[in-house]
């Protein structure tokens, strides 16, 4: 598996890393969370931009999510990356978004420069994908290009065709996360990772079931090709996050297994 390498955090190398949400309504409380991450079992930083609002709950503009991970960023630990993600409401997210304001935000926080790791779903910037990644890329920035299934697990050709097409737009790392709805499903979602890791050896995976019957999936993971699970450390951003302290023993204990 290649590596992407954020700061001093390589991704695609040892056990999967541990990216911890900042899942926030106010800047200010996000800039705290950020900060308290400080010591955690976090790798990594998500800043989830969807839930945040104005403190007379209006919908923040372009200038003022940037603002918000200059925030966050300043607030973090200068060893933690941060991956900034608008995750829309037609990928489970907490705001409507169009294609076209979607990628004018995406331009923006590249144009800020203060995101590590930005990402970009697949489906929502379409035909723009390869785009947004070259001025992703030209602002020092990677991309983790992402799909979202919160209703069901796609077939398995269905997940490996969509990883593919992620790297074949440019992104530097390609997440899939599924909702299973039986124990079947969620090893479907495995074995799509490990086609899809022998498919594509240059370019690291993030995959997850989501929910109870999906939490094997974000422990053993990367004996599939994951390179990275999500663990909370406060308030969890989708359903089936564990604790990230208790996630970092268990990714401890099977790795020494894997490689001891």
């Amino acid at each position: 598996m290649s590596v992407v390498s954020v700061r001093e955090v390589r991704i695609g190398a040892g056990r999967p890393k541990i990216i911890v949400p900042i899942f926030s309504a106010h800047e200010a409380e996000a800039a705290a969370r950020a900060k308290a991450l400080a010591g955690t079992a976090a790798d990594l930083a998500e800043l989830r931009l969807d839930p945040l609002r104005e403190a007379d709950g209006s919908l923040p503009d372009t200038d003022a999510l940037c603002r918000a991970v200059g925030a966050v960023r300043d607030a973090l630990p200068k060893c933690l990356p941060l991956l900034v993600t608008m995750r829309t409401a037609a990928e489970g997210g907490e705001r409507a978004c169009t294609p076209g304001d979607y990628a004018a935000l995406l331009e923006a926080l590249c144009a800020a420069g203060r995101a590590d790791l930005l990402d970009m779903e697949l489906h929502t910037a379409g035909d723009a994908l390869p785009g947004l990644c070259r001025t992703a890329h030209h602002a020092g920035a990677a991309v983790v290009a992402s799909m979202h299934d919160f209703d069901a697990t796609p077939p398995r050709a269905e997940m490996v065709s969509a990883l593919c097409a992620m790297a074949e737009k440019g992104a530097d790392i390609c997440k899939l996360a599924v909702m299973p709805r039986t124990a079947a499903d969620a090893a479907e979602l495995l074995a799509a990772t490990a086609e899809a890791r022998d498919a594509l050896p240059g370019v690291p995976l993030i995959t997850m079931a989501m929910g109870p019957l999906g939490a094997v999936t974000r422990v053993c993971g990367g004996a599939f090709g994951s390179a990275a699970t999500f663990g909370t450390a406060g308030v969890s951003s989708a359903p089936g996050q564990p604790d990230a302290a208790a996630l970092r023993q268990a990714l401890d204990a099977l790795d020494a297994c894997l490689n001891g």
